[in-house]
């Protein structure tokens, strides 16, 4: 029984997070996602008894999951000449270039995050996370953001109320922070100083 619990609990599958996040956006049912994983792990050739050996899906479910899969342009099959044998083969190359259109966003939410992470040298809370959502998504710069990190930084200052305090005042005044010429403009400033406020 031991043995048997020991077997249940090994971790035989492998999922990329990108894949994970994304996969929902492609609206597909429990038998396709398996399939999918299935291409992904274990073999990229339409083994029909192969893969109801693995996911237990039957003839007519696989088939069915296939379709749909091929339809939604995220698979296709491939002609390859193996010696003298012409083989079918799973692409899922069509996946992957879907998946590299959310790049971008997806390097810029973790360089943001890793940023304050890496500063703080701790991970983050998710309410710190909650709050960088909310200044990216009320369209403050993620060159603000890690500039009002840097001032914080300077001033010995590691929580994000006091850069949550920054960013408001910058905002306020309407101070622009670019980094396209590959510097920052940091303020020599204490932002929680009240008599400093009215200055």
């Amino acid at each position: 029984m031991d043995r048997l619990r020991e077997i249940i609990k090994e971790k035989d599958f492998v999922i990329n997070p990108l894949i994970l996040k994304n996969i929902k956006k492609f609206n597909l049912n429990i038998n396709e996602f398996l399939l999918l994983i299935f291409f992904i792990n274990i073999d990229s050739e339409m083994d029909i008894s192969k893969i109801n050996k693995f996911i237990s899906l039957t003839e007519e479910e696989t088939l069915s999951a296939f379709d749909t899969l091929v339809t939604k342009g995220l698979i296709e099959v491939k002609v390859t000449k193996d010696s003298d044998k012409i083989k079918e083969e799973i692409s899922l190359d069509n996946l992957y270039n879907k998946l590299l259109l959310d790049l971008p966003d997806e390097k810029k939410e973790t360089d943001i995050y890793s940023a304050f992470e890496k500063e703080f040298s701790r991970t983050l809370s998710p309410i710190e996370y909650e709050t960088i959502n909310k200044w990216l998504e009320g369209g403050v710069s993620e060159d603000t953001i890690k500039s009002a990190l840097k001032e914080a930084i300077l001033n010995g200052v590691y929580n994000l109320r006091y850069i949550d305090k920054i960013i408001y005042e910058w905002t306020k005044k309407k101070i622009n922070i670019s980094n396209d010429t590959g510097s920052t403009q940091v303020f020599d400033y204490n932002w929680l100083d009240d008599d400093n406020e009215n200055k």
